[in-house]
């Protein structure tokens, strides 16, 4: 199956059945899916239970899908929406306030932080703290290579919008890393 599906086309995916669409939809996007949903809740146990939502959701609804975009394009905005829903919901408030209340730290240990370049963890580390609306646009574009049309269609704004969030988001960015540099 893996043959079948790795030169992935439209007459291809219409010979699948919905399990087989959800392996290649896992095989092909599962990991890029996962770090998307983690840079909206940064905590990975939640990560992983939204993937599985996302999954769920999305082979309940594969037949509506109408190729309107790329079937990438709409997962992850399945994927997207999943994240806000969940980040409005009362049960991540309630965990965001525990979690502040008992000043936990990160997941990471210290020999993989250790590991990781001292100055794309700064980069990560930023991007992280800015708001959800400039945050999904940088990722969206610079991580997971989506046009600004496409992520236009996928966060349902329009492409000036997106400009507008994009380049907001740049300039905190610079601003914040020149700040971290200038004061070390």
């Amino acid at each position: 199956m893996e043959g079948l599906l790795s030169s992935f086309d439209q007459s291809t995916w219409q010979q699948l059945n919905k399990e087989e669409m959800l392996e290649w939809l896992i095989d092909e996007y599962g990991e890029e899916l996962k770090r998307y949903i983690y840079t909206y809740v940064k905590n990975r146990t939640t990560t992983d239970d939204l993937f599985q939502e996302v999954m769920i959701t999305v082979f309940k609804k594969i037949d509506t899908f109408r190729e309107d975009s790329s079937i990438k394009t709409w997962v992850y905005r399945i994927t997207a929406n999943k994240c806000k829903d969940y980040l409005k919901s009362p049960a991540n408030r309630l965990i965001l306030w525990k979690n502040q209340f008992l000043n936990q730290s990160d997941n990471l240990t210290p020999e993989s932080r250790a590991l990781l370049d001292e100055s794309k963890v700064e980069l990560i580390e930023a991007i992280l703290k800015m708001p959800i609306k400039e945050r999904e646009v940088l990722i969206l574009y610079y991580y997971k290579d989506f046009s600004v049309k496409e992520i236009s269609h996928l966060l349902g704004l329009n492409e000036s919008t997106i400009r507008s969030r994009m380049m907001r988001a740049r300039n905190k960015l610079k601003r914040e890393l020149r700040e971290v540099y200038l004061y070390e």
